[in-house]
């Protein structure tokens, strides 16, 4: 209208600094803008950024586990330092979760460097919360037996008489440091 174009309702997804706009009409010379930028907005959820791997039981994992904070249109919210809290979702053999397992995030990022699980199973599943924020969970992982750190008894003596054997019969597990 009166030669002018507004455009009210534009906007973009991706938070980047820089952008420009071009702006073209055929017969007419074009136009760009000055440069400008674009930041994320408001968090609103988490997400695996360094998945759990396979482990063994007792071990810490092998790389660190990175827990990002995104708002909704998957742009990292740098300047978020809210608490990330760990914890087991599917847990396929009884473990327990070990080491930090709340972190506060930094420049947006989560990073737990020292989490373990003591019991080997197949298909665990780790969830990371923090406030009000949407949840997210890992893919599934599994934690395998490693090698032989103690012994332990299965089956312990009972009182017997001079000479009989001792029944039941008494047995004895190799384990590893987590009890696998």
């Amino acid at each position: 209208m009166a030669g002018v174009a507004t455009f009210s309702t534009l906007s973009l997804d991706k938070a980047a600094n820089g952008y420009t706009i071009a702006a073209s009409s055929a017969g007419l010379t074009g136009a760009t803008s000055s440069a400008f930028n674009i930041s994320a907005s408001t968090a609103s959820k988490l997400a695996f950024l360094v998945q759990p791997t396979n482990v063994a039981g007792g071990a810490v994992f092998g790389a660190n586990i990175k827990v990002q904070v995104l708002d909704s249109n998957n742009n990292l919210v740098a300047g978020s330092s809210a608490p990330v809290t760990m914890a087991i979702q599917t847990n396929p053999a009884a473990g327990t979760l070990a080491g930090t397992t709340t972190v506060n995030a930094v420049a947006g990022e989560a990073t737990f460097s020292d989490l373990s699980i003591d019991k080997a199973g197949a298909g665990y599943v780790l969830r990371a919360t923090s406030g009000a924020l949407t949840l997210t969970d890992s893919s599934p992982f599994n934690v395998t037996v490693c090698a032989a750190a103690k012994l332990a008894f299965s089956s312990q003596p009972s009182d017997a008489a001079s000479g009989a054997a001792i029944a039941p019969a008494i047995t004895v597990l190799v384990q590893d440091a987590g009890g696998n």
